[in-house]
């Protein structure tokens, strides 16, 4: 009976981290779409926008980021075994750091190109859905021997 309840609770752990993985993915799309619309709008129509708008266009963007952030959420400091053992960042989360915030260095040249500007916030979208989908700013995988994270081992 032991063994059974076991295979049971596995199998349903298993499901539910599939709906998890998917719906992680979407969140880190959509997140991604919205922060590249965001740009783009911004770095063609940012000086002649009204302010209200500039405004409304942040307040909708923070509150997204506040959400995806939110959902994203794995486990609580607290409940790891030695809180003074934190995990060090490496060079891909220092890397994911530099994408997310390219677009503040080339804004200004992209203003009045839209061709080109269009293809540079997508590919500058694609790369932020990497570094929230890849697990790259995701410090818990990191200095660990197993290299999985504290919500993974129940």
């Amino acid at each position: 009976m032991d063994e059974s309840v076991h295979e049971a609770l596995a199998f349903n752990e298993e499901v539910e981290k599939e709906q998890s993985d998917r719906r992680k993915t979407v969140l880190n799309a959509l997140f991604a779409a919205a922060l590249a619309g965001l740009w783009f709008i911004l770095s063609q129509w940012g000086k002649g926008m009204p302010w209200w708008v500039s405004l409304g266009l942040v307040v909708v963007c923070v509150g997204a980021a506040l959400w995806v952030g939110a959902q994203k959420r794995d486990v609580r400091a607290g409940y790891r075994q030695d809180p003074f053992a934190h995990p060090q960042p490496d060079k891909k989360y220092y890397f994911g750091i530099i994408l997310i915030f390219a677009p503040t260095f080339f804004q200004t040249f992209l203003e009045g190109h839209m061709g080109i500007a269009a293809v540079v916030v997508t590919l500058w979208g694609l790369a932020v859905f990497w570094v929230l989908n890849s697990g790259a700013m995701d410090l818990s995988t990191r200095n660990t021997e197993s290299n999985k994270r504290a919500s993974d081992e129940r």
